[in-house]
C-alpha cells in the first residue's frame, strides 16, 4: 500500500467514529421526549396514589362514624354545620371547624399526642400521623384530619335528619366551583 491510501483510510475510519451534530439533536430530542413521558406518567401515578389513600381514608372515617352512631344513637356533631359548598382556599375555617369537630369525636380527644389514658371519650378512629394536622396543637385548638393535598376534610351531619349518614369529602386539591366533580366523596355522585 502507498503512503496516500493509508491517509485516506485512516481520515475514513476517523470520520466513521464521528457523530454530527444533526445526530446529536436526534438523540437529545429522543432523550428529552423519554424523560418527559417518563416525568408526566410519574404525576399521574402519584394523583393516582392520593385519589385512593383519599378513598380509603373517607371510607374508614365512615365506618368510624357508623361505630359511633351504633354507641351514641347520633352521628358525630359539627358546630358550623359546614354544608358541602366549594372549598374555599381563601377561607377554609368552616372545613376546618367541621374536621375539628369530627377529629374530637371519633378520636376521642382535641390532640393526637394526647395517649389513650387521656382520651375524653372512647376512641372510634386511630389515624396515621400523615391524616392529622398537627400544627394548631401549640396554639390550643384542637387538631382536624386532613386528605393526601393537605386540605381539611369536609363533613356535614344534617341534625334534622338524623339517621341519616354525614358526608365527608375531599376536595381532591381542587378549589372552586369548576371541579366539583372530581371530588371524592363518601356520598353518591349524582
Amino acid at each position: 500500500m502507498t503512503k496516500p491510501n493509508l491517509a485516506r483510510l485512516r481520515e475514513k475510519k476517523n470520520e466513521a467514529a464521528s457523530f454530527t451534530l444533526v445526530e446529536l439533536l436526534g438523540v437529545i430530542t429522543i432523550i428529552g421526549i423519554l424523560a418527559g413521558l417518563t416525568l408526566g406518567g410519574a404525576g399521574a401515578i402519584r394523583r393516582h396514589g392520593a385519589t385512593s389513600q383519599a378513598k380509603a381514608e373517607i371510607s374508614a372515617l365512615q365506618a368510624a362514624c357508623e361505630r359511633y352512631y351504633a354507641d351514641n344513637s347520633s352521628y358525630p356533631q359539627n358546630p358550623t354545620n359546614c354544608l358541602p359548598t366549594p372549598y374555599d382556599s381563601n377561607n377554609p375555617a368552616g372545613y376546618v371547624e367541621a374536621s375539628r369537630a369530627l377529629f374530637t369525636n371519633l378520636f376521642g380527644s382535641p390532640r393526637f399526642n394526647a395517649s389513650s389514658t387521656n382520651a375524653v371519650t372512647k376512641r372510634y378512629f386511630e389515624p396515621k400521623l400523615g391524616m392529622v394536622n398537627t400544627n394548631t396543637s401549640t396554639s390550643g385548638q384542637a387538631n382536624y384530619f386532613i386528605d393526601p393535598w393537605g386540605n381539611s376534610y369536609g363533613y356535614y351531619y344534617d341534625t334534622n335528619n338524623p339517621n341519616v349518614a354525614p358526608l365527608i369529602w375531599s376536595t381532591a386539591g381542587y378549589t372552586g366551583i369548576t371541579n366539583t366533580n372530581k371530588w371524592i366523596t363518601s356520598f353518591p355522585k349524582l
